[in-house]
């Protein structure tokens, strides 16, 4: 069994899926220029799938999303940070999330649950994710669902590792 890679950023390229025409090597780079003046090592790991860039950073990653919000990018489609990485099981997914979410969100603020998928060999479509977290978060801590949300509920699945956050809205950043 394979231990999921650790890591804390996960940047999505703009640019055709399945192919690769130099986006990630142009991603890297502005990623790079955008956090070049903080101290600290930028180490990036294999993703196994084009156009998504997963980084272990030094840093606060929040942090780093509001760094490349104020920089200029071409490629950089969507950053999001990422406060913990479990296998992609479902279980371990919503585990983690109801761990997270008890620490930082009250009774009674609302939630929106966010699932990108990429790779369907553990979990069939991100709906079985949002409908499962959204079902735990409501009956094991009383949270209500909302289109304009207190929280946001990131579950970024990437094959075998899933990255989970629970943010407020704003935190992820979005380019158009």
């Amino acid at each position: 069994m394979k231990v999921p890679d650790d890591f804390n950023l996960l940047v999505t390229l703009s640019g055709q899926k399945g192919a690769s025409a130099g986006e990630e090597i142009v991603g890297l780079e502005e990623i790079e220029m955008a956090l070049s003046q903080y101290e600290g090592e930028l180490r990036v790991k294999d993703s196994d799938f084009p156009n998504v860039l997963k980084f272990d950073l030094d840093m606060n990653p929040l942090e780093a999303v509001n760094i490349i919000r104020n920089s200029p990018t071409t490629v950089v489609s969507k950053v999001v940070p990422v406060e913990a990485v479990v296998r992609t099981r479902l279980d371990s997914i919503v585990e983690k999330i109801l761990a997270l979410a008890s620490e930082k969100v009250k009774p009674g603020e609302t939630f929106q649950v966010i699932c990108d998928l990429r790779g369907r060999r553990y979990i069939k479509s991100p709906e079985e994710v949002t409908e499962r977290v959204s079902e735990a978060l409501a009956d094991r801590l009383a949270l209500k669902e909302s289109d304009s949300p207190d929280w946001i509920i990131q579950v970024e699945v990437v094959g075998d590792e899933t990255g989970v956050s629970v943010l407020r809205p704003g935190d992820v950043l979005k380019k158009p």
